[in-house]
């Protein structure tokens, strides 16, 4: 066999293996799309914890789960409807509201959720003696304030 001689083929290379890194553009594309999911899924619960409907409700919750007596219970949970009141409705129309008015707004905007005894009882808390035994349930009171706060806070 004939000796073949193979010098002229001295300057061909084998091309060097494919590195991992810079991927490829298509991989770059699923990247930012995942941050950009992982990002707006954290904003859109940060917001979501933030509306006032969730806030008003973690308020209400922890009213409940303080224990303190029944006028106390009372003027917090005048209070927190205050604050709804002022989220949900123009500030002119709610905020000079007091006594038999502001009652009234409760029965009127709340869809029946609150009966008058506990409107009344809402209303009255701040005046009434720490020793006055008041003929109000509390479990059927917060029942009221949340589906108060529920039909006022629709949207949130």
């Amino acid at each position: 066999m004939p000796d073949i001689d193979l010098t002229p083929l001295k300057d061909v290379h084998l091309p060097t293996e494919p590195s991992l890194f810079p991927p490829a553009t298509g991989w770059w594309i699923v990247a930012g799309v995942l941050c950009i999911l992982i990002i707006g899924s954290f904003l859109f619960l940060y917001f979501l914890k933030r509306s006032p409907k969730r806030y008003a409700l973690r308020i209400l919750k922890s009213i409940e789960r303080n224990q303190s007596d029944l006028p106390t219970i009372g003027v917090e949970l005048g209070i927190l409807l205050k604050r709804v009141a002022l989220v949900a409705f123009p500030r002119e129309e709610v905020a000079s509201l007091s006594d038999k008015e502001w009652a009234d707004f409760l029965l009127q905007h709340g869809n029946g959720a609150l009966s008058p005894e506990q409107a009344k009882f809402i209303v009255s808390a701040a005046y009434l003696p720490k020793q006055k035994a008041v003929a109000i349930e509390t479990e059927k009171l917060y029942t009221a304030v949340k589906d108060w706060i529920y039909y006022v806070l629709k949207k949130g």
